[in-house]
């Protein structure tokens, strides 16, 4: 296939090709605020928002948990949240029983009314029963619909892009090739049995290299198979204000869909493009809990999150709990002292300790989004928008028209909502009920209108021709175009073969590269140098650019090193007479070409060439040279030696034998 036609191919695939640039690590640029009088308004069900439980957390088993998830009126649930646990025995890898069986979750969801979202470990050791390979997706679908469990969505894997889940897979190269091949095995693995299953893949909101090779990779391999991105969320510090928390929240979820939507559009034909929904799996708005996670403040933030992540376009938020640790005197993020148990339910609910609230209660966080998910009652429209200092959400349903108000500034302020003026503690959530459907409002500040600031960035993937067929340690242009002028960070050349990965982000196995335009790249095949040797056989080749587009991934072939064709018309020499090597494919000229002379460990015209060989004349098939007469070095002795030519490429001729003669 010619370039053109490869471009004119490749377009049509991933047309619109978009990127959407922004700082590492997950400090996404800003997406257009919600502006007064113009509103966002989407529909709005209990389905659309979920709690994570785990297989681990024996106050799954209590009685009180049951009215507590119904209290909290969410739709779904994700489990087991442990990457090593397996669902055929209830065993985890590392030993032990887990708290709550498949069964045990499947009559939790029961009794509930919730929907379960099921985590499939992928790729685990084969030893351990219960993941993850095509069968095994094949077993546990069948087990899910013979058992009538009301689990209707499986996402692979859990974050296979981040090195803390290596350890636990088989092939722990960190190949997104790899992870996105077994997707399709799996996914249609699934499918086969329950075609109206949805199955989602992991997606990475991380704007490295790493990050943004592995969500290309995945999207373009997985797209016809899948039915959603999974995405991980804790983008905020526990260290901010309360008001910085609230302020922080609406940019960041704005800029956060942008990029998801833009790796989308960029690396998804728009058919198949449209059928991808975004889920966001795993959210909490710290990066790990403070001392705000059991408070007011808390809640504020997750209503404000629920709102905002479904009015820019996911389709669904899951509040992931940190199991309950607030309340643990041992856990990792500790909010309190006076109580000895690590997990309780959920970070939005008590672990049952005096003196805390008795076990699965809800704090006044989790009171907060209760009444959010009241408010929707059977399913409605949910309208958000913001003025003044205030992001608003009107949900109207069968159970009314609220009013959520999120109060962003650290003072006081009021708003009027239908003549009524409300006074709004600082950084708070207040909430009123509306008597009909219309909603006027107006606030006390009147600042100017927030700017829209788009950092998105808009290029054209990079298209790379075939390498055909190479050699380890040969200097090989890659071809094509929008290759970009430069190979700063994240720019970089991989080749993979076996799942190990040459170049590519990080450069751990090392490329040498040599030039870099727009059109091409030259550098070195890796040799076993940097890394293991390459093998004979195929391989692939991929490019990034330096503002991160990846290109489409070309096969190739590793062959045997070729040996240069060389010989002599005498093979006894006399030190100081000349010599005429004649063979081909020396090169025009010597470069980085050389002969070699050696005889007793002793190396004559070496790289360093620190005892010089005189090259007389060097072409392509004739090469002209004088034996070493000790000028430069020690003495060519009488008895046997031999002559190797080593051409530009570092292709190396076969070994020579000569004798040295005696006579002058």
């Amino acid at each position: 296939m010619t370039l053109m036609t490869r471009l004119a191919a490749a377009v049509a695939v991933l047309l619109p090709l978009s990127y959407f640039s922004v700082g590492s690590p997950v400090s996404l640029a800003a997406g257009p605020m919600l502006s007064s009088p113009s509103s966002l308004t989407t529909t709005v069900a209990k389905g659309d928002y979920g709690i994570d439980v785990f297989s681990y957390d024996s106050q799954l088993n209590l009685p009180s948990t049951i009215p507590t998830l119904e209290t909290l009126g969410m739709g779904m649930q994700q489990f087991p949240n442990d990457n090593q646990w397996s669902w055929v025995t209830n065993s985890f890898r590392t030993g032990g029983q887990g708290a709550v069986s498949l069964n045990d979750w499947g009559r939790i969801l029961e009794s509930t009314g919730n929907t379960g979202l099921f985590i499939f470990n992928y790729d685990e050791n084969p030893t351990f029963t219960g993941g993850g390979d095509a069968q095994d997706a094949t077993n546990l679908t069948e087990y899910i619909t013979q058992h009538h469990l009301p689990i209707t969505a499986i996402v692979i894997g859990s974050e296979e892009y981040g090195p803390w889940d290596f350890s636990a897979n088989l092939n722990p190269s960190d190949s997104a090739a790899y992870y996105a091949q077994s997707v399709v095995q799996i996914a249609q693995a699934i499918h086969t049995v329950d075609p109206s299953m949805k199955v989602g893949v992991s997606f990475s909101l991380g704007t490295g290299s790493y990050s943004r090779s592995w969500n290309q990779t995945v999207l373009r391999t997985d797209a016809p198979y899948i039915n959603f991105l999974s995405v991980h969320d804790y983008p905020i510090s526990s260290t901010v204000s309360d008001s910085e928390l609230l302020s922080e929240i609406p940019n960041y979820i704005s800029s956060a869909m942008n990029y998801v939507d833009a790796e989308i559009s960029a690396n998804v034909p728009a058919p198949l493009a449209k059928n991808i929904q975004t889920w966001v799996t795993e959210y909490n708005p710290y990066g790990q809990p403070g001392s705000q996670s059991t408070s007011a403040i808390y809640g504020a933030a997750m209503v404000e999150s629920a709102m905002l992540w479904r009015s820019y376009g996911a389709n669904k938020l899951f509040i992931w709990s940190y199991d309950g640790q607030a309340h643990g005197a041992t856990a990792q993020w500790p909010v309190a002292t006076d109580a000895s148990q690590p997990f309780g339910l959920f970070a939005l609910s008590g672990d049952g300790l005096a003196p805390q609230l008795a076990a699965n209660t809800l704090y006044p966080s989790g009171q907060a989004l209760s009444q959010y998910m009241s408010a929707i009652g059977n399913g409605g429209l949910l309208r958000t928008w913001s003025t003044g200092t205030f992001v608003v959400g009107q949900v109207s349903s069968n159970a009314g028209n609220t009013l959520f108000l999120i109060n962003q500034s650290p003072s006081p302020e009021s708003i009027t909502v239908d003549g009524q003026t409300i006074n709004a503690a600082g950084a708070s959530l207040s909430t009123t009920t509306l008597t009909g459907p219309g909603v006027s409002l107006s606030s006390s500040q009147n600042p100017a209108p927030q700017t829209v600031s788009s950092a998105t960035a808009y290029h054209q993937a990079p298209i790379i021709e075939s390498l055909g067929r190479v050699y380890d340690g040969e200097s090989v242009v890659l071809h094509g175009l929008h290759f970009g002028t430069s190979m700063k960070t994240p720019a970089y050349i991989q080749v993979s073969q076996n799942n190990v990965n040459y170049g590519g982000p990080g450069n751990v196995y090392r490329i040498a590269v040599t030039e870099w335009n727009p059109t091409a790249v030259t550098f070195t095949i890796p040799n076993g140098i940097s890394g293991p040797g390459l093998k004979n056989g195929s391989a692939t080749v991929e490019l990034a650019t330096d503002d991160g587009i990846v290109s489409n991934t070309e096969p190739f072939t590793i062959v045997p090193t070729p040996q240069l064709n060389a010989s002599i018309e005498t093979g006894t020499l006399r030190p100081g007479s000349p010599l005429t090597v004649t063979g081909s494919d020396f090169g025009t000229a010597q470069g980085q070409g050389y002969v070699l002379i050696s005889q007793n460990g002793i190396n004559y015209g070496a790289p360093q060439n620190f005892y010089k060989v005189h090259i007389i004349s060097w072409h392509n098939n004739i090469i002209s040279l004088v034996i070493p007469d000790g000028l430069s070095g020690p003495a060519l002795v009488p008895g046997t030696a031999t002559i190797q030519i080593v051409n530009y490429k570092g292709l190396a001729s076969h070994i020579i034998p000569v004798t040295i003669s005696s006579g002058s």
